[in-house]
């Protein structure tokens, strides 16, 4: 029996695998800043004055870096938490920098990471590998160009199809506007009713918040804005220990170089909203040019009151 038709036919493929490992990495990943992937390569090789935005999916929707007046780039990812922030912080916080950091926070306690497809091109990154392995999503290929992609392919080639033909979305500075978002009465109605159905209200995870903690603290050079983005007036009917919440915003205020921005309840009709926690774009245009405004001025004030400013 021969085995050179065999050997002949695992070399092509070796050599098949290695080049769609090659196209999609600098593609549909490195060179497509729609994607999510794409989205955390710019953190990796970003080193300007950029402020970067933190957050789940409420910051991929909700902020709009265009709208605020800042050079700002938005990193929100759906179905993530504060362990995906953190991950991201340890990136940002070793890059030597002391532009200011922006976080949305919720009064939840929240754990996932989302797409794993996001984080495998970069698993051999230390922080991106440790979030994999504490997820317990971490798998030996994920480190071996050639197979490190396969059951993920698809969900590369669509991203990379939406991204030169904007067929559902336009993806600008990291924030998504979808483009067949309209306000849906019944839609909404909806999420009213499962908010006030489920548990409600201040629901800490305080190993989250200490790891929070120490990272401002440990980074005094970084002015980091920590902020409640707007939430339908539903999610504070039956509201769980306010008094909670508001003791964790006053801990937070008396970091000096942290200033927490609340601007869950603001006056936004229903036709702002998605559901209870996600803004339309005409929404999330209107709160990023506040929370934009808030964040200037607070910039403003700090230069001024800096030591050898008159």
């Amino acid at each position: 029996m021969s085995y050179r038709p065999w050997i002949i036919w695992a070399a092509a493929f070796v050599v098949l695998a290695l080049a769609a490992d090659v196209a999609t990495t600098r593609w549909a990943i490195y060179e497509n800043p729609s994607s999510d992937a794409g989205r955390l390569h710019h953190l990796l090789v970003e080193r300007s004055d950029e402020i970067p935005i933190f957050g789940t999916s409420k910051v991929y929707y909700d902020y709009i870096p265009t709208e605020m007046g800042v050079n700002a780039f938005n990193y929100g990812l759906d179905g993530s938490s504060y362990e995906v922030v953190d991950a991201f912080l340890a990136i940002e916080l070793a890059k030597g920098k002391t532009t200011p950091i922006i976080i949305d926070l919720k009064p939840q306690g929240e754990h996932g990471i989302g797409d794993v497809g996001t984080y495998i091109p970069f698993a051999f990154e230390p922080s991106i590998e440790k979030l994999l392995r504490d997820a317990h999503e971490m798998s030996w290929r994920f480190v071996v160009p050639g197979v490190r992609y396969f059951g993920y392919y698809e969900n590369y080639a669509k991203e990379y199809i939406n991204d030169r033909a904007q067929l559902v979305r336009v993806v600008e500075r990291g924030y998504s506007r979808e483009k067949y978002w309209t306000f849906d009465r019944v839609r909404l109605d909806e999420a009213v009713r499962k908010r006030r159905l489920g548990p409600n209200g201040y629901f800490p995870d305080e190993d989250q918040n200490a790891r929070l903690i120490a990272r401002i603290e440990g980074h005094p050079e970084r002015l980091f804005f920590l902020v409640y983005s707007p939430v339908h007036r539903a999610s504070f009917e039956n509201f769980r220990d306010l008094a909670g919440l508001e003791a964790f915003q006053a801990r937070l205020a008396r970091i000096p170089n942290a200033v927490v921005i609340d601007m869950q309840r603001l006056d936004f009709p229903d036709e702002f909203f998605k559901d209870t926690s996600h803004l339309l774009p005409e929404g999330a245009v209107r709160f990023s040019r506040a929370l934009g405004e808030r964040i200037r001025e607070e910039i403003r004030d700090r230069s001024r009151a800096a030591p050898g400013r008159g």
